[in-house]
């Protein structure tokens, strides 16, 4: 599924969507915005569409979207969310939604967001999985909302992004008709991503009986593939999938690195280079099993995820407090200057 959009300022300001279609396999349907329709209207009358199809029943289908997750969900949900016929619901994560189901009356269709499993524009995509549909080059700056039903000279180049000279000769001059256009571009998008998909889909199927319509994510699908065909089996019963506050916690006690330079020269000390600091800390045992709450304080006891306080050394000890105050961490290390080293 794709849809397009213009927008304001020779598309830099506030966008809206003009055109959208879906392909699935032997079927595609383009749409294209009436006269004086808005762009609410436009998405709502579209899968209105889907709905109620009388071509092919889409009753359960999954399509892909790609980037719906920080872009078309926008117009999506500010679009479906006034109609009280659609029932939206959307997962997220970190501000992006990952997927969204939508039902109406008794049907159901779920938007997933290919960006997810494949990061990179469509134009390589296409490229990468030797697709036959390749995609072409459109005016995006061009369309405004006065010129949606224009049929002249073609645009300038200068509307046109990375087209050379040659590929925009060959556009003819006369009677080039933006709807006809945005349509045969719409349509090369929305097959060649079902093109991309299928043959990502036949690969991960045949290679590890998986199915790509179960996770969401490019990492999910490492960590499918990961426990489903390399995981030792004496660790399949012991490995949990923690939710909830529970996962917060223990997500939040990892972190990333604290780079300062508080003093620029030092008189006496060693300079320490540490590379594939990660890599390494995943080569050591981490916690198995169910989490079971501990009131024990001796830190030699336990191995796991500890709720602390810490009080760092007066300044007669520590001139320079170089310490990470996070609420949770895991296998506590403390790092900190020795001032008799400066």
């Amino acid at each position: 599924m794709d849809f397009e959009t213009y927008g304001s300022n020779q598309g830099l300001g506030q966008h809206q969507v003009y055109a959208a279609g879906f392909a699935i396999k032997d079927h595609t349907e383009l749409n294209y915005i009436e006269q004086g329709e808005s762009s609410e209207g436009f998405i709502n009358n579209f899968f209105l569409s889907i709905f109620k199809n009388i071509k092919v029943n889409l009753e359960g289908y999954t399509f892909y979207v790609h980037n719906l997750g920080r872009f078309y969900s926008i117009f999506i949900l500010n679009s479906l969310t006034i109609n009280n016929d659609f029932i939206l619901t959307p997962i997220w994560k970190d501000n992006s939604i990952l997927s969204l189901k939508i039902k109406y009356l008794n049907k159901e269709i779920i938007l997933l967001d290919s960006l997810q499993l494949i990061p990179h524009n469509l134009e390589n995509i296409l490229i990468s999985f030797n697709c036959g549909i390749k995609k072409g080059y459109f005016p995006y700056s061009f369309v405004t909302k006065e010129n949606l039903n224009y049929i002249g000279d073609k645009p300038l180049k200068e509307y046109y992004k990375n087209i050379s000279e040659s590929e925009y000769l060959a556009i003819p001059k006369d009677n080039w008709d933006l709807k006809k256009e945005t349509l045969i571009y719409l349509k090369s998008d929305v097959e060649g991503l079902l093109e991309a998909m299928l043959k990502f889909r036949d690969t991960i199927h045949n290679k590890y009986n998986l199915d790509i319509t179960k996770v969401k994510t490019l990492p999910g699908l490492a960590l499918t593939i990961y426990t489903s065909k390399y995981l030792p089996e004496n660790l399949k019963n012991k490995l949990k999938m923690v939710k909830g506050n529970l996962e917060n916690i223990f997500r939040s006690s990892y972190f990333g690195g604290n780079v300062d330079v508080f003093i620029n020269k030092i008189n006496k000390g060693f300079l320490y280079d540490m590379n594939s600091q990660y890599p390494a800390a995943m080569l050591k045992d981490v916690p198995l099993g169910n989490p079971v709450l501990s009131l024990e304080t001796n830190l030699d006891n336990i191995f796991g995820f500890v709720f602390c306080e810490i009080t760092p050394p007066g300044y007669d000890v520590l001139h320079i407090l170089c310490l990470l105050i996070l609420k949770y961490h895991y296998n506590m290390q403390l790092w900190f200057y020795d001032p008799n080293l400066y």
